[in-house]
């Protein structure tokens, strides 16, 4: 004899798995939408980084040292990191003066600061 239609256990265990799937995607999506949230803002803070470092490197070695001084993150990476802190400083090297940027974001979103070094001057090292 052919039974056209689902019985009720069918019914029941379809809704017990369908249910179980759900359970355990929805703390898979939470997580993914930090992760995603997270490398954003990575991405955000370093391209600040990248724009700060050319800015100086255009610069001569005493303008430079007074921009240092003076760095500031922009208005736009502050509107949406709000508590970002750049600094900045000049090291000697044997391969001539360098400058070291340093991007400090809160602990929610990276625990060590974003680091970018650039040399003046064409003292890139080989």
């Amino acid at each position: 004899m052919c039974h056209r239609g689902f019985t009720k256990l069918e019914m029941l265990v379809s809704a017990t798995l369908l249910t179980t799937m759900i359970a355990i995607a929805t703390p898979l999506f939470s997580q993914l939408n930090q992760v995603w949230h997270s490398t954003r803002l990575f991405q955000l803070a370093s391209q600040e980084l990248m724009n700060q470092m050319d800015g100086i490197m255009q610069l001569s070695s005493d303008e430079c040292r007074t921009a240092l001084i003076d760095l500031k993150v922009s208005q736009e990476l502050r509107a949406v990191i709000p508590d970002a802190r750049l600094t900045g400083k000049m090291e000697s090297s044997s391969d001539g003066q360098r400058v070291v940027l340093s991007l400090h974001l809160p602990t929610s979103v990276r625990t060590e600061p974003i680091v970018l070094v650039g040399w003046l001057h064409g003292g890139v090292p080989q």
